[in-house]
């Protein structure tokens, strides 16, 4: 008898090593898998399903400049150039990409008509709406040539979409129903070619200020005691027994 218990409890001992080591080999199975899913989507970028990621538009800064030239012996600007400054600080007002910086020609032969020319750039500066806060000046030598011109620029936010034309999915066989490589990418493009100022694309606008012709008069018939709903019209009046039921002739 005892050699029969010691026979069986051996006979235990096997079937739970052999069960153990069955559980070891698929627990072992079950988490290499899940390692190699996990390599495949994070080394391939394009399996990203959202465009805006797998497509970015890169967003950059490029300076924008108005060489205004002064010869010497004038007094300001020419007709044409002011006609020019005024359309560029229109330009920097919608943008509103600042600051402005106004770079002076110093040492030169025309240094006198330099400092008649900004005395007009600053006025047209006053009537164009923008603070001297805005304005940063600045000065380079001049020196060796006649008629050195006034820089006027400010950083002109750009923008660039991605290149397209990656067809080399099989679309007709898509097994693991995952976005192909070029999906999206039209869309990003067309939107960075389009948009008027990418710098939306960076930050969010200021507000402006709210409109309170309305609210002031609502408040003044609020404080006088009268209704503050709108009046309407006898065509926009209706009586429910106007109105046809349902299913009724």
């Amino acid at each position: 008898m005892k050699m029969k218990s010691k026979y069986y409890h051996g006979s235990r001992t096997l079937s739970g090593n052999r069960a153990l080591c069955v559980g070891t080999i698929l627990f072992a199975t079950v988490t290499l898998a899940a390692c190699n899913t996990h390599r495949e989507k994070g080394v391939k970028g394009w399996l990203v399903a959202d465009p805006t990621a797998r497509h970015p538009i890169l967003v950059g800064s490029t300076p924008v400049v108005l060489d205004l030239p002064v010869a010497r012996g004038s007094y300001g600007l020419a007709q044409n150039q002011g006609y020019e400054l005024r359309h560029f600080l229109r330009s920097y007002k919608q943008k509103n990409e600042g600051p402005l910086t106004i770079a002076a020609p110093s040492g030169g032969s025309n240094e006198i008509a330099v400092m008649h020319a900004l005395g007009e750039i600053k006025r047209e500066l006053q009537r164009a709406g923008i603070s001297r806060h805005e304005v940063h000046f600045a000065a380079y030598s001049g020196a060796g040539t006649a008629a050195s011109p006034i820089k006027v620029s400010y950083n002109n936010f750009t923008a660039r979409g991605p290149e397209c034309g990656d067809w080399s999915d099989n679309l007709a066989r898509d097994p693991k129903n995952i976005p192909y490589r070029n999906f999206g990418c039209a869309t990003q493009r067309n939107l960075a070619a389009m948009i008027s100022n990418p710098r939306d694309l960076v930050e969010p606008r200021g507000m402006t200020p709210r409109d309170s012709q309305r609210r002031d008069v609502i408040m003044d018939k609020y404080v006088k005691g009268d209704t503050t709903v709108a009046k309407k019209s006898n065509e926009e009046k209706a009586k429910v027994s106007e109105v046809s039921g349902g299913g009724s002739n």
